[in-house]
């Protein structure tokens, strides 16, 4: 299964990244998962299966001030006009968290 990706920006000035931490968890949705770099503002999801996400970011400042923000992250399976019911092929899904593209 291929799929583009899925986007979430921090809301922090660009001049404060020096200072500040990113932690990404996974709070909910189908176990099979893997966050490439979990302590990154931008990250990779990999081997995502069929079903619903909810991934967090938490970004916290050298004060040990922090800010949350939830995603959520649907994978469902490719369309095909091909697509033959009592057959289903295993792929795998990636998501990249936390870059903006336009």
């Amino acid at each position: 299964m291929k799929f583009l990706g899925f986007l979430l920006l921090p809301i922090f000035c660009v001049s404060q990244t020096k200072t500040l931490t990113y932690h990404w968890t996974k709070i909910f949705g189908p176990e099979k998962y893997r966050i490439v770099s979990p302590d990154s503002a931008v990250t990779t999801v990999t081997d995502l299966e069929e079903g619903v996400y909810q991934f967090e970011l938490k970004v916290t400042n050298t004060k040990g001030l922090s800010a949350r923000d939830t995603m959520v992250l649907t994978v469902k399976p490719p369309e095909s006009r091909y697509a033959d019911k009592t057959k289903r092929a295993r792929s795998s899904a990636a998501a990249v968290l936390g870059k903006h593209q336009n």
